[in-house]
């Protein structure tokens, strides 16, 4: 099987935290191809894509989780329903990382938090980095050298993947409710930790 031109791609990236708790990071790319490509070709660009980004803050990272078998899918769009929608599986990936750090992690709801601009106000791409250790802040604000190490970890989460020549893997994000797709411009690295929590039925407002 093949991934072709125009072809839309999630990456769910998961990992299990010290505690048993699963986290997953989302990555979207669309296929700018001048040929089809082999699934297993897009899916190595995607695992070094994902390696670089984490790679580039490893020494912040705590030796405490474990990177998951992942999986990559096609995305279609169901005029009908107005929502995108799992399609196809294009294969799994098996992220290799270096997370040797031994101090304290953050608290689960705690990461690092990179932030992709696109050209639409308001549709923005955010990476909460789990996993890394209470050293990379003094108090809620990232120190000098996390700050670098981030701002490398932004460029890789920025830049495009290339596959073979010039076929590429162009990362942005879906549109809600429209077949959109939404590139990357540009980014920021929040010198402040940012939360995360994702609600379950029944809990919260």
């Amino acid at each position: 099987m093949a991934v072709s031109d125009g072809d839309f791609l999630k990456a769910v990236v998961q990992f299990t935290l010290d505690d048993g708790t699963i986290a997953q990071n989302v990555f979207w790319f669309k296929a700018a191809f001048v040929a089809d490509q082999v699934n297993s070709a897009v899916l190595a660009a995607i695992e070094g894509y994902v390696e670089d980004i984490y790679n580039a803050v490893a020494a912040y990272l705590s030796n405490t989780f474990n990177i998951d078998l992942s999986y990559v899918h096609k995305m279609t769009f169901n005029p009908a329903l107005a929502k995108w929608v799992t399609g196809t599986l294009v294969g799994s990936i098996l992220p290799t990382i270096t997370h040797t750090n031994t101090d304290d992690p953050f608290p689960n709801q705690i990461a690092a938090t990179l932030v992709a601009n696109t050209t639409r106000p308001g549709s923005f791409g955010r990476k909460f980095l789990m996993g890394c250790v209470e050293t990379m802040a003094d108090g809620s604000e990232l120190v000098g050298a996390a700050v670098t190490a981030m701002g490398n970890a932004l460029n890789h989460y920025i830049a495009d993947e290339t596959v073979s020549g010039s076929d590429m893997l162009v990362v942005g994000v879906l549109r809600e409710g429209v077949e959109q797709f939404l590139e990357f411009t540009d980014g920021q690295v929040n010198s402040i930790v940012g939360t995360q929590r994702r609600r379950k039925p029944g809990v919260g407002a």
